[in-house]
């Protein structure tokens, strides 16, 4: 056969297993979605279980029909060599042992089982996603500590699971030519690119950090010290990574009225839903895609009373056409305000590649989809849009109101990245083994300490697993690409807003109505992953890898303030962080830890 015979042939038959890839598809998605809205729903499971056992039985066997098409694979000139390279991409396609394949199935749905059980807390029960409405909403210290710590105590069972799951996975990963799990997740040009944009982002997040870290320790005297990490659970956030909740006691300049959209919302009469129809519009005024009909119908906009459902945010994209859904128990506070907005950008790149087949119906790169949200989050946040829109009131482009909106937009923006990559610089280190299961909890800490600049209360054991608490830790997914989008998402906005004509600081731009902006905006949500992530890039933005200047041009303003007062002596920067004796200590945890995990065979049955 010529090359232009075999590639008609491949792709007939791939067209057939894009149409069954599909259906399959849309029925595992769609019996997931009801799944977390049923969470005590065993049978309902065992049926979502069921149906991806079988979707990926299909896409085992997709991969190994790309296969034998590999003069076309190596062909560079191949019209389809990118579509044979994605059907072997995506799913389980490389895993090709049924025993570990059973294995880690169960592993992981343990560690979820886990993860969704709910705690009693001030005679309230609660999931662990259900826990940061109500840690925003409280004043006492005490309070928000013992919240805190209870929230924590969730993932405790989860421990062994993790350290077993790490090991099958790096078994796994040998038996696919990788050195350990690491190498599946993320590579060294990804990581390298990361190391980079935090050195670049460092000395804001230092300088916003003694800010807010100083006004903290006015509001809890005693609790804080200048030159220490902050104590996570006085931020009123489950990971001091988004900490919105803070904002009313933070932000400088009280003469000068800051923007709170909870109260505003109120006033107009807003729901739930309507918050989502107004994001709705203003992908509309960009000659965007309206969201369909079934989307209102189908989507869970608030908490069900008196049902156990999963409250994290989600965007669903269930394979049908004209069927996106969004699961969120949504709160009318500028923090879900933000949220609802991200959200719905997730659907409307949904609904821009929808068109493509199965194979391109993702986003190119896991930092892609999210920045994409965060930008339009990033648009309607502007005080130009919130005035149009009839949210703010009485808004001067003065100096105080833009140190004030800068410093409300970095608490929600600029403690994220720190995170994130604490996060998975941990989860790195335990896939090769530089962080060994004794060291969990000693190790994650050390790690949240030096890029957060946070810290528990006080020392946790290895009695804990607090890694866990997070939900990418316990359902096993990467996390660094919402660093890599806290960060892209200023360079989308930042070239949608040139598109759009607007001149002046960055902050004001409002790309409501801008056709110009919309078309702009539709490279990224309709190519899919159509092409490698960096060729969509450079059709977009003209350069082939992330960067954080936009970013720090946003917040130029608030940098310069920050600055001023660390000159006239006002402003503290840095932390220490204790790991004085670590070495010392090492060995005492390792047998400590030994000594617990006996003494947990000898209480408990294994899960295997």
């Amino acid at each position: 056969m010529t090359m232009k015979e075999q590639e008609e042939y491949a792709k007939s038959i791939l067209d057939i297993y894009d149409k069954n890839l599909t259906t399959l598809a849309y029925i595992t998605s769609s019996s997931e979605f009801e799944t977390h809205l049923h969470l005590n729903d065993s049978h309902r499971r065992r049926i979502t279980e069921k149906n991806y056992e079988i979707y990926r039985a299909c896409l085992k066997t997709v991969a190994n029909v790309g296969r034998k098409f590999k003069d076309l694979i190596a062909q560079n000139e191949s019209s389809i060599q990118w579509l044979l390279l994605r059907t072997q991409a995506i799913g389980d396609a490389g895993e090709s042992d049924t025993t570990i394949k059973l294995e880690l199935q169960k592993l992981k749905a343990r560690m979820k089982e886990i993860y969704h059980r709910k705690f009693v807390w001030n005679g309230t029960r609660l999931g662990v996603d259900e826990v940061q409405e109500t840690l925003g909403s409280l004043e006492s210290p005490d309070d928000l500590l013992s919240l805190w710590n209870a929230a924590y105590e969730v993932p405790i069972p989860m421990r062994d699971y993790y350290s077993t799951l790490i090991s099958v996975q790096n078994q796994q990963a040998k038996q696919n030519r990788w050195t350990d799990k690491t190498e599946s997740t993320t590579n060294d040009e990804e990581r390298r690119i990361v190391e980079q944009l935090w050195q670049e982002l460092k000395p804001l997040h230092r300088l916003l950090h003694a800010y807010i870290r100083q006004q903290m320790s006015k509001l809890y005297p005693g609790l804080i010290q200048l030159d220490q990490p902050i104590p996570i659970h006085l931020t009123k956030d489950v990971f001091g990574s988004m900490m919105t909740y803070l904002e009313k006691d933070v932000l400088p300049f009280p003469h000068v009225k800051g923007i709170d959209l909870g109260p505003a919302m109120k006033r107009k009469n807003f729901t739930e839903e309507k918050i989502f129809r107004y994001a709705d519009e203003f992908f509309v005024s960009l000659n965007l895609t309206r969201a369909p009909e079934r989307f209102w119908n189908l989507s869970v906009f608030k908490k069900i009373p008196n049902r156990h459902m999963a409250c994290h945010p989600t965007a669903f994209d269930v394979y049908k056409y004209d069927d996106v859904r969004i699961r969120m128990c949504t709160t009318l506070t500028s923090r879900d305000f933000y949220v609802v907005h991200h959200e719905m950008g997730h659907i409307q790149h949904y609904l821009q590649y929808k068109s493509l087949p199965f194979w391109f119906r993702r986003s190119p790169h896991g930092a892609f989809s999210e920045a994409i949200g965060d930008a339009i989050a990033l648009a309607t946040m502007s005080p130009t849009h919130l005035k149009r829109i009839g949210l703010l009131d009485d808004y001067t482009s003065s100096r105080e109101d833009t140190v004030k909106f800068l410093i409300s937009q970095g608490l929600s923006r600029l403690f994220l990245p720190p995170y994130a990559y604490a996060l998975d610089t941990w989860r790195w280190s335990v896939y090769n083994g530089s962080i060994q299961p004794f060291e969990y909890n000693r190790r994650y800490w050390e790690l949240v300490c030096e890029y957060q600049g946070m810290k528990p209360s006080e020392a946790r054991n290895e009695r804990y697993f607090d890694a866990g608490t997070k939900l990418h830790v316990a359902f096993d997914l990467s996390y660094i690409k919402y660093f890599l989008a806290h960060v892209f998402q200023f360079q989308i906005f930042d070239v949608l807003c040139r598109e759009a004509g607007h001149q002046g600081p960055l902050h004001l731009c409002d790309l409501h109505g801008s056709v110009a902006a919309g078309k702009k905006l539709k490279i990224l949500l309709g190519l899919g992953i159509s092409k490698p992530w960096q060729d969509i890039l450079e059709e977009f933005a003209g350069v082939r890898t992330f960067s954080a200047q936009a970013c720090l041009r946003y917040f130029q303003p608030l940098r310069d303030y920050l600055e001023e007062l660390v000159e006239q002596g006002q402003l503290q920067v840095g932390w220490t962080c204790d790991t004085k004796n670590n070495s010392n200590r090492t060995e005492l945890v390792h047998i400590s830890y030994l000594l617990f995990l006996c003494m947990s065979l000898i209480v408990s049955k294994k899960f295997f």
